[in-house]
């Protein structure tokens, strides 16, 4: 379900986060065009300068603006013919009453904030007009080795069991919870170990969020995080080791810098702006419209550049 990327509109929410400036600099190469107008928090609201992307009046989240703004862009889109699509990129505490704003103004949304409600944000599409990518992590290689692990962990359960499953992530500082890929890495590597509780696995998981350790490695339990990517890198690595401590298997992925997952987030934009164009056909078997979709749809349909 195809869409010329001139018919979609991109409002980021997120600015002047520097994720949202990756996100809307990557969807304005793909031909995609910036709103000018987008939710902040109150603290950063006015306008978006940064030679980068065009001016963008920043509204604070929850105000009578907002709202009003909101509404304006939803009927001059529909005027025009095009797609709007939101992308957020915000604090966890937003995400929900923001899931409800495009749910109030019809806005089609794709969602990389991580440590929010997802289970809420989902229901909120539920019976809507508008549809949703939800995901914590919008890498299409991530994507695809987490739906590898997702496959094997129902395929074989317990091929590990006996082992000790050990995480350990680094990320910037400024991000304080546990990263979204890792819960959900955990959770497939879970059930290839042992089976048990999934939340004690992702309470286990160490956090480095320390310069000196990022750079050094952790002291070799994750790879040296180049001096020019702290400000914006994710390493992780997952050890399965056995009892004995005579067998070890390790999976990493390091990623320095935001332009895998800004491109990721172009691609779910066009994923999405395509079903909402085409009305959002009937799922198959399910004899409903299906809304609600995350980071695997995308990739099954063939939908990644």
């Amino acid at each position: 379900m195809s869409i010329a990327p001139s018919d979609v509109v991109i409002m980021m929410n997120g600015l002047p986060g520097k994720m949202g400036y990756s996100c809307a600099e990557a969807c304005i190469a793909r031909g995609m065009t910036l709103a000018d107008v987008a939710l902040t928090g109150a603290d950063f609201a006015g306008q978006a300068t940064d030679s980068r992307i065009p001016k963008v009046d920043l509204v604070a989240g929850g105000s009578e603006d907002a709202e009003k703004r909101g509404a304006a862009l939803a009927a001059q889109c529909k005027k025009d013919g095009k797609v709007l699509v939101a992308i957020d990129f915000t604090a966890p505490g937003a995400a929900l009453p923001n899931a409800e704003y495009y749910a109030r103004h019809g806005m089609n949304f794709v969602m990389g904030t991580t440590g929010c409600d997802y289970e809420a944000i989902g229901k909120t599409v539920t019976g809507a007009k508008h549809g949703a990518v939800v995901a914590p992590n919008m890498s299409k290689q991530i994507v695809a080795m987490q739906s590898v692990l997702e496959q094997a962990a129902k395929d074989f359960p317990g091929a590990f069991s006996g082992y000790d499953l050990s995480v350990i992530e680094s990320h910037q500082k400024a991000k304080v919870d546990t990263s979204g890929t890792a819960k959900a890495v955990v959770a497939s590597l879970v059930e290839l170990n042992t089976g048990g509780s999934v939340d004690k696995a992702v309470a286990a998981v160490e956090k480095v969020r320390n310069d000196e350790t990022s750079l050094n490695g952790a002291d070799g339990k994750l790879g040296k995080v180049p001096a020019a990517d702290l400000p914006g890198h994710a390493y992780h690595t997952y050890a399965l080791t056995s009892a004995d401590a005579t067998v070890t298997f390790e999976l990493r992925h390091n990623v320095n810098g935001r332009s895998t997952y800004a491109e990721g987030v172009a691609d779910a934009c066009l994923f999405l702006a395509g079903k909402a164009q085409a009305g959002f056909p009937r799922a198959k078997f399910l004899g409903r419209r299906r809304r609600l979709f995350d980071m695997i749809d995308v990739l099954s349909e063939g939908a990644m550049s």
